[in-house]
């Protein structure tokens, strides 16, 4: 049974790196153009990175990723940060695929500072509407947000990005475009 178990585990491993592959990146509204064989060779030297701004979208592997609005929230009773402030992301996910497709606010989703210090979500019991988390159906659309707990900062960086493919997509907030 332990050899089986040993010998399976290779094959599983081997199975889960060829699924994973590069992400399709583009920003959303943009013009596809003509490509060029320089295109295709740029997009094996280097993983693609957009960066963008508040309330702009993106086209990752055929979900329109939308930044809505990033603001401050005071937390609760019982919600008091652990560093200096609780920021909350707003996001939209358009599924521009024939697939169901899932979003995950841990997997999919991370916060750095100025300093390059990377947050993930934390649990916000007041000020949150939804979480940005679950399935969204062919040509369905799932809106949500996500709490961090961080430190003051002069700006922020958002970060998307599929686990399994290489490629994301950053979003820059500056402190001053934090609503409050």
């Amino acid at each position: 049974m332990k050899k089986i178990l040993l010998l399976s585990f290779p094959l599983v491993l081997i199975f889960m790196l060829v699924a994973c592959g590069e992400a399709e990146i583009k920003e959303a509204g943009a013009d596809d153009g003509e490509k060029t064989s320089d295109d295709s060779a740029d997009k094996k030297e280097k993983p693609k990175t957009q960066e963008l701004a508040i309330g702009d979208a993106v086209e990752f592997d055929g979900m329109k990723i939308t930044l809505n609005e990033a603001r401050i929230e005071p937390g609760g009773d019982f919600d008091e940060p652990e560093n200096d402030q609780f920021v909350v992301v707003n996001l939209t996910a358009e599924n521009n695929t024939d697939e169901e497709q899932t979003m995950s606010s841990m997997m999919n989703i991370e916060l750095k500072d100025v300093d390059g210090y990377s947050y993930t979500t934390t649990i916000l019991t007041e000020g949150v509407k939804a979480q940005f988390d679950g399935t969204i159906e062919p040509g369905g659309t799932l809106r949500g947000e996500i709490p961090f707990d961080v430190p003051e900062s002069d700006s922020y960086e958002l970060h998307f990005s599929d686990p399994f493919k290489s490629g994301k997509a950053i979003w820059k907030i500056p402190a001053e475009k934090l609503s409050k």
